[in-house]
């Protein structure tokens, strides 16, 4: 009976187009994040197969690492400011990022970089701020909706890129500047989701509902449903069977 469950599941799967496909799912349990002895992070480890994030900039002494803590990876550092991530992963077109941000009152903060354009927290907004010059050409919402505001505590950043961007050329937690300008996310980050191409709606709802729930992200994201659950699975979200999705047969 068993076998004969395992077969309709994946046939159900396969029955699916993968015009997407997850190229990396980083989480902050203890044994994905490779660190140090000082806690600093020297790599952010894929579920499954996926891409490793790891220091952009390292072995620099006007730079430091990302350090892991409690709620999730901070770069937010009182001495060198902290590399930001980047990866080996094939291009990337969509990224979701689980992020909490702090207020910064002496520098902009920038979430995420990619070559001409940057996700920059406006310094001494309140409520915090993304400025849209920087992020021209990008295409950015906030739990699932097109606004130019952070809202306190835990989020979901959905970001789009015109063109599809290596991940090498990709900068999470900062950008590659003069390390004076201090340009380090201030808050924290608890998962990367990154996709190869751009999923459809049905597949974002899916991611969005996972990490609001993996992570309790404040807002209303409704229960995909099971169809939905079992096609972005089908490109590679890990769900942590947090969707309960029962097959019966007669």
């Amino acid at each position: 009976m068993m076998t004969m469950l395992m077969g309709v599941l994946l046939c159900f799967l396969g029955a699916f187009h993968a015009s997407a496909a997850v190229v990396s799912q980083c989480e902050t349990v203890a044994d994905r994040v490779l660190v140090n002895a000082d806690g600093r992070v020297l790599s952010w480890i894929s579920l499954r197969e996926g891409a490793a994030w790891s220091p952009a900039i390292a072995g620099a002494t006007s730079w430091g690492l990302p350090a892991l803590e409690t709620e999730g990876i901070t770069f937010d550092t009182l001495e060198a400011p902290a590399s930001p991530f980047c990866s080996s992963a094939i291009p990337v077109s969509t990224l979701f990022i689980v992020a909490c941000p702090a207020e910064s009152s002496n520098h902009f903060a920038a979430l995420v970089e990619a070559p001409g354009a940057a996700v920059t927290v406006a310094a001494r907004a309140l409520p915090l701020t993304y400025d849209p010059e920087d992020a021209e050409g990008l295409s950015v919402c906030v739990n699932g909706q097109p606004v130019w505001t952070f809202p306190d505590g835990r989020h979901i950043v959905e970001v789009d890129f015109a063109q599809a961007v290596p991940g090498c050329d990709l900068r999470i937690g900062g950008v590659s500047a003069c390390a004076s300008w201090r340009q380090s996310w201030r808050g924290h980050i608890s998962e990367v989701v990154a996709f190869d191409t751009p999923p459809d709606e049905t597949v974002r709802r899916t991611v969005r509902s996972y990490l609001a729930r993996r992570h309790g992200v404040a807002g209303y994201f409704p229960p995909p449903g099971p169809e939905a659950v079992l096609q972005a699975m089908s490109l590679g979200l890990y769900t942590h069977a947090l969707f309960s999705t029962q097959l019966f047969m007669r």
